[in-house]
């Protein structure tokens, strides 16, 4: 918003800036077009990062004491999209919903450079702009100030001139933000085998960024994150989304949080793993704590070394999958991940699991309780995605096959395809009486 723009224009008196802090729900036309913004960046393929405070503010510039609304369009920023399609050499655009006897109405829509409420001299509020430097018959680069008074029907302009040094201080303007911390620390690569990490620390969300080989096959990664970074509730996942300045490409990245460790975890995903050993020197980072709905751009994450440390944990995973082969007690005979309990950590915990529900990874099935089905056949179908087919009776009796598709999403973590729930291991230890169903456990 511009400040004290106004306080030496004739005919015009400065005015506290009448704007109300957002405690409350927005009006359906203001909500509406927020719904519609979000839609068109997600119908693009692009993460919607709306700043929701400063999208939306109740002010009153009609001068009829009723409220309005003003909405500022470079508050919603699309990943895809530049840093706002809605700004350029005029500013941004702003739309502004005066109130009236049928609800709100949008009565102005144009890029300005800044605007703020401002008292007339002859009663009343008017809205003051700062605009293209042409309006005023000068360049571009200069400033324009600009006072228009609403009628009811149509807006006129009470007041226009050339802007002037004083009215941006003598500094050039408002103090700006300090800026945000960067992140410039190099990956490293380290350790054989099961124990090889590629990794980067000291990013300002992220105390580590680390990728391992999976028993099975490929990468998983896991990060432990800072306090600057919002976590999602209980049971929800952590979406990291990367963005490529080179290739223009993004990926998501979903991970959850490892039962009793801070790290989140998940099957690295092959679309993060070509952005992160691509030719960029760093990539935009994104993070949803709400399933993808809405995106906060956090800091960006240096790429310098990662190709390398990437390509040196690469040439140590066929000794970790040899491993885990050799490894054979604790472990499933067909799919990567540890035998035993799993409970879905979205909706529960291993001492509370809900309604006690687990299911059980044998060394080469998966076990259901009260499972009126016969095992037929277990085989992993990808590098992290694993099959079992049952045979299951109709309404009549009869029997057929049944399929259930899973996914990993951790070195002790799977979920079903179609249902996106989050089966997680438990010792048996850990459970309840009530949960260790399976007569063959072995953890």
């Amino acid at each position: 918003m511009i400040r004290s723009l106004f306080t030496v224009v004739s005919a015009l008196l400065p005015v506290a800036a009448m704007v109300q802090s957002q405690t409350k729900p927005w009006p359906r036309e203001v909500q509406a077009v927020y719904d519609e913004l979000k839609a068109e960046c997600r119908t693009g393929g692009g993460k919607f990062v709306p700043d929701r405070a400063a999208f939306a503010v109740e002010t009153e510039v009609t001068g009829d004491g009723k409220p309005d609304w003003v909405v500022e369009y470079g508050a919603a920023h699309c990943s895809n999209q530049g840093y706002s399609a809605w700004c350029g050499t005029a500013g941004c655009m702003i739309a502004i919903f005066g109130s009236g006897r049928g609800g709100l109405t949008e009565i102005f829509s144009d890029n300005v450079r800044g605007w703020e409420p401002v008292k007339l001299d002859r009663g009343g509020t008017g809205l003051g702009l700062s605009v293209h430097g042409t309006v005023c018959g000068s360049v571009g680069a200069d400033m324009c100030l600009q006072v228009l008074r609403w009628d009811g029907r149509k807006w006129a302009v009470a007041g226009q001139r050339r802007g002037t040094p004083e009215d941006v201080g003598t500094e050039g303007g408002e103090e700006a933000p300090p800026p945000s911390p960067g992140h410039a620390a190099r990956w490293q690569f380290g350790g054989t085998g099961v124990g090889a990490v590629a990794a980067v620390t000291n990013h300002p969300q992220f105390a580590a960024l680390g990728l391992r080989c999976q028993p099975g096959g490929g990468l998983y990664m896991s990060v432990v994150p800072t306090k600057a970074l919002d976590l999602p509730a209980a049971g929800r996942p952590l979406l990291i989304g990367f963005r490529s300045h080179a290739a223009q490409t993004e990926a998501t990245q979903p991970l959850r949080l490892e039962p009793g460790k801070p790290d989140f975890s998940g099957a690295l995903d092959p679309a993060t793993q070509a952005i992160l050993t691509g030719a960029d020197s760093d990539v935009a980072v994104y993070a949803s704590v709400d399933g993808g709905d809405e995106w906060k751009e956090i800091t960006y994450l240096s790429l310098a070394g990662s190709t390398a440390a990437i390509r040196s944990l690469e040439r140590q995973c066929p000794q970790a999958v040899g491993a885990s082969a050799a490894a054979t007690p604790g472990q499933s005979r067909v799919v990567p991940l540890p035998v035993g309990y799993y409970i879905d950590s979205r909706i529960g915990t291993c001492a509370k699991p809900f309604a006690d529900t687990a299911i059980y990874l044998a060394e080469d099935r998966v076990v259901m309780a009260q499972n009126s089905c016969k095992f037929t056949s277990l085989k992993m179908t990808g590098s992290q995605t694993f099959r079992q087919i049952e045979s299951c009776p109709d309404m009549d009796g009869r029997p057929g096959p049944a399929t259930f598709d899973y996914r990993i999403t951790g070195p002790k973590s799977f979920e079903t395809a179609l249902y996106g729930d989050a089966w997680t291991h438990c010792t048996a230890a850990q459970l309840p009486a009530k949960a260790r169903f399976y007569k063959g456990a072995k953890g």
